[in-house]
């Protein structure tokens, strides 16, 4: 049971406690951080500038989600304590499919995934036929996890590219 005044010190003791996050700015991988368990977006804005980023027109955005956050909006409390930070509120995708080309905007935090559940249902493929295809950034042989950010390969502009191609499948 607790005792007269008790819950206050406890609630401060709670706000004091520490809270990892994971941020990914722009095209940096991403870093761990520790704030204040009442910390807010500002906050995290402020980290950022203390560490010498550019913080001017940084939004911020948990992973998958399509708004940015407001400067007064908790970091903890979200099941995937992912954030992404990017300059644009949407990055335009196109993606090449045999001779057909698809385009949608996303937000900067959706992951590879998200874009390539986009993409195959786009192309038409079923069920099969789409967990054989994969991204692949444009004119190159680069084939982003799908876990990483779309904003990690948008981060000279607001665009990017992909192919959707077969995934290369090894025989042994």
């Amino acid at each position: 049971m607790l005792k007269s005044g008790m819950l206050p010190n406890l609630i401060k003791g709670i706000l004091r406690m520490k809270t990892a996050i994971f941020v990914a700015i722009g095209a940096e991988p991403l870093d761990r951080i520790e704030l204040d368990g009442a910390a807010v977006v500002g906050d995290l804005l402020g980290l950022l500038k203390h560490r010498g980023v550019n913080i001017e027109e940084l939004l911020i955005f948990v992973e998958d989600h399509d708004e940015p956050l407001e400067h007064h909006h908790p970091l903890h409390g979200h099941d995937h304590p992912i954030f992404h930070a990017h300059r644009c509120k949407k990055v335009e995708v196109t993606v090449h499919y045999k001779t057909d080309g698809f385009k949608h905007k996303f937000a900067p935090s959706a992951t590879i995934a998200k874009v390539t559940r986009w993409a195959v249902e786009k192309a038409g493929l079923g069920k099969e036929e789409a967990e054989e295809h994969v991204l692949q950034i444009h004119g190159s042989r680069l084939q982003p996890p799908v876990n990483a950010h779309l904003g990690s390969y948008a981060a000279d502009s607001c665009a990017v590219v992909f192919d959707l191609v077969r995934k290369k499948l090894v025989q042994g």
